[in-house]
């Protein structure tokens, strides 16, 4: 089974940010605000905990720089001095999503409707710009983090009987991983199985690239997205969330 710190490794690894600050075990991630993954301070081992309220403060001061509130992600690789440290100074905590994987053993092969593309292609673009509503600078953003991706990756797009785009994600792996990202079906298709058709593609990918794992994230109150992937083979890892600073949710 896979362990925290692996998944860890793959997620940033598989999702880039646009520029990172290393601070000891910390990686404070920048991406103009496009996802909290790309967005926020990731603590990679719980053991680099020391001066935390310091550290952060450092960091906070180049989060301003970027027009961004400084937010935490919280995972079970962040230390306790650093929990007691977001305690005592009430940060809020928001957006709880849980971490799934899978062994990749049997796989289902490609749908016939689906469409494989290198990330950085513009069909994939449109497609996920169109299912998932990004705005100009969304879009700019989400095309910037692909093309900073250094690892295999591919994006997947399933067609309705018409040939226009009705789902569609993206997959990277890393290290025997493939993560599963930015799973969209269009709001008149759901519950007619291209979630899971599309899942079976993107697995099928990962297995013929090296992949002996899949995992993802997934927001914490997504039930019918949960229980595809459940219903897929995918177990609860674990789960994580954000803390911002308590003036962060006005701005």
């Amino acid at each position: 089974m896979l362990s925290v710190a692996e998944i860890e490794a793959a997620s940033l690894a598989t999702w880039p940010a646009l520029q990172t600050i290393e601070d000891g075990q910390w990686r404070a991630r920048f991406a103009a605000g496009f996802s909290g993954r790309s967005n926020a301070i990731w603590a990679l081992d719980p053991a680099d905990d020391d001066n935390a309220a310091q550290r952060i403060d450092a960091l906070s001061a180049r989060y301003a720089e970027h027009d961004l509130p400084t937010v935490f992600r919280v995972t079970p690789l962040t230390g306790d001095g650093i929990l007691d440290t977001l305690a005592d100074a009430k940060w809020e905590r928001f957006k709880t999503s849980l971490v799934l994987s899978s062994p990749l053993t049997r796989t289902a092969g490609f749908d016939g409707a689906a469409s494989l593309y290198d990330a950085t292609d513009p069909a994939f673009l449109a497609a996920q710009t169109a299912l998932q509503g990004f705005d100009t600078k969304q879009q700019e953003t989400f095309a910037a983090i692909l093309g900073a991706l250094k690892r295999p990756a591919c994006g997947i797009v399933l067609a309705t009987d018409d040939g226009t785009p009705g789902a569609s994600l993206l997959c990277v792996e890393s290290d025997g991983i493939v993560m599963v990202y930015d799973v969209i079906t269009s709001g008149a298709l759901r519950g007619r199985g291209f979630g899971r058709r599309m899942m079976a593609s993107a697995l099928s990918w990962g297995a013929e690239n090296g992949a002996s794992h899949a995992a993802l994230q997934v927001q914490g109150d997504n039930g019918p997205a949960i229980a595809l992937y459940l219903a897929l083979g995918f177990t609860f890892r674990y789960p994580y969330h954000y803390r911002r600073q308590p003036e962060a949710q006005a701005q």
